[in-house]
């Protein structure tokens, strides 16, 4: 009977699951080469690219649809909160995680009615923790 269970509980289990794709975007050179890095070591996260400014993010995003973009809040012209709304209004369930050197609590009342799923510190940036982020937003129910 024990065998049994396991049997169904084997057969059951879901098929594995693709990666998200992910487009990285920041305007430091340095910091959008940790960043891919980041993404690329995360064993739920697949990067499909990468863009140094928000007006790049935007058409990156309707170009390459990806699942999630991972973008800086600060930057010249049109800063990620900017382009987090756009990108929210071409593509809804698109998630968004926006990253900065400011801490995210301060960064709430400013980033809140953009569509980010998340505001994170630069320097809690870890590939596990974008693993956490995705994989919760799967278990979450349909919005409709």
């Amino acid at each position: 009977m024990t065998q049994m269970a396991s049997d169904e509980g084997a057969s059951s289990s879901p098929a594995r699951r693709r990666p998200a794709r992910v487009l990285a975007v920041d305007d430091d050179p340095s910091f959008l080469a940790l960043l891919c890095d980041v993404v690329e070591a995360a064993s739920e996260l697949e990067l499909v690219g990468e863009s140094d400014c928000g007006f790049g993010a935007v058409e990156k995003t309707e170009e390459l649809r990806p699942d999630l973009v991972v973008m800086d809040v600060r930057m010249p012209r049109l800063d990620g909160i900017s382009a987090t709304t756009r990108i929210k209004a071409l593509l809804p369930s698109t998630l968004v995680v926006l990253v900065s050197v400011t801490h995210p609590h301060e960064l709430r009342r400013e980033a809140g009615g953009c569509g980010a799923s998340a505001i994170l510190w630069k320097s809690d940036l870890r590939p596990r923790l974008l693993d956490e982020i995705w994989l919760r937003h799967l278990d979450e129910p349909p919005q409709g």
